[in-house]
């Protein structure tokens, strides 16, 4: 490979899929309507869902979720504490950037310390959203994880 280049991995559709459903599953199990969007590592929406009766802004929330969850590495709930610590400058800025959300719902999906895509869950509660999300993320992992065939 040319030094001035480099490779990244990120998840494909078919694990996308997997996850989008595993979220799916676990907001049809708290009887919440939510939007759901899974990106690639490089933040590309590769897979999208909007449950009937979900509010329409949910889907740019969901978007955002996830897009804040894969380039910062870390799910979006942290981000409370996070900025607890930081200048006044940075907690009144920060939210205010474009595509950010910094509450939880959106989770990155891990492997090997890296962020090969994301999820983001908007249209229930906080906690609830997470839970979607966490469901997506255990899917995702447990495929990651399983021995190549």
């Amino acid at each position: 490979m040319k030094p001035s280049l480099r490779r990244i991995d990120s998840i494909n559709l078919a694990l996308a899929m997997h996850a989008l459903q595993a979220a799916l599953d676990q907001a049809t199990a708290l009887s919440v309507r939510v939007s759901i969007a899974v990106v690639d590592a490089a933040g590309l929406p590769i897979h999208t869902a909007h449950m009937d009766g979900a509010p329409l802004q949910c889907r740019d929330i969901a978007l955002n979720k996830a897009l804040t969850a894969v380039g910062f590495g870390v799910p979006t709930r942290v981000w409370e504490e996070r900025l607890a610590g930081m200048s006044d400058a940075v907690r009144q800025g920060l939210p205010l950037q474009p595509r950010m959300a910094l509450f939880g719902g959106g989770e990155p999906f891990l492997f090997e310390g890296t962020a090969v895509g994301a999820i983001g869950i908007s249209g229930a509660s906080e906690r609830e959203d997470e839970q979607c999300a966490q469901a997506a993320v255990r899917a995702v992992l447990a495929l990651l994880d399983a021995p190549s065939a």
